[in-house]
């Protein structure tokens, strides 16, 4: 079977009967649905509608998204585990094809793929990148698409984040040295909305920068804020010739 974590905070019913059906169509049904309330107004009653007994439902009050998720992983029953937003919609066939992968790869710790951007925004993400990359890379950006991954919850025992908007970087950049794979399919439909905290762009790159301090320092290089947001490659002071160097200067990362 398959764990997945919803943590609900302020959720747009629609929008969440969409997630919740794509997932109850998915072609793989071994899975359980675990649904935090973190601040949805009659969220119990809507999940309760489904009379699944596939889905769970869990409140301890508001504590954020972070704690959230890192609550719903403690709950999880399974080893593949997946994580998604109230606001997305799977493919039906996302389950079959991660858990396929990762069944025939005990090597590789967490897979995703690529989303389709849907609502205010319409594009597809496709990009190439190897094994060895992703890792190589994570320090100092985010490859990896939150909500179309899975991962053995064995490898990662902590994923709770206190970034606002960038949570996703803290917790998988702190994870740089595990195994991941890209699976070169759409797996999620990412709708885009005035709601989305990623919006404010100012506050990702400040958050970014702070995570990629943190990175660097674990690596014993002690950067300024004003140096991350140089090694940052989304910022408008990226100095990419700056990143390769200490690329090449982090032993570890070889």
């Amino acid at each position: 079977m398959i764990s997945i974590l919803l943590s609900c905070y302020n959720s747009n019913f629609e929008y969440l009967k969409e997630l919740i059906d794509s997932i109850i169509r998915q072609t793989e049904p071994n899975w359980e649905l675990l649904v935090y309330n973190d601040g949805s107004t009659d969220i119990k009653s809507f999940v309760e509608k489904y009379n699944d007994n596939r889905i769970k439902y869990f409140d301890e009050g508001h504590i954020g998204g972070g704690k959230a998720y890192n609550y719903l992983l403690k709950k999880a029953q399974n080893e593949y585990v997946c994580i998604c937003n109230h606001d997305d919609i799977w493919v039906d066939d996302k389950l079959a094809i991660e858990k396929g992968f990762l069944d025939n790869h005990p090597e590789v710790d967490c897979v995703f793929g690529f989303l389709h951007w849907f609502g205010e925004k319409e594009k597809i993400e496709t990009f190439e990148m190897s094994d060895e990359e992703i890792s190589k890379e994570l320090p100092f950006w985010q490859p990896i698409k939150n909500p179309s991954t899975m991962f053995r919850k064995s490898k990662f025992e902590d994923i709770d984040s206190p970034m606002s908007h960038a949570a996703d970087f803290w917790v998988w950049s702190k994870h740089w040295d595990k195994h991941y794979h890209l699976i070169p399919f759409v797996l999620v439909h990412y709708r885009r909305h005035a709601g989305e905290l990623t919006k404010d762009k100012t506050k990702m790159r400040e958050q970014s920068a702070q995570i990629i301090q943190r990175n660097m320092a674990n690596f014993g290089l002690n950067f300024t804020l004003d140096t991350c947001k140089a090694l940052d490659r989304f910022s408008k002071t990226y100095d990419k010739a700056l990143k390769e160097f200490v690329q090449q200067n982090i032993k570890e990362l070889k």
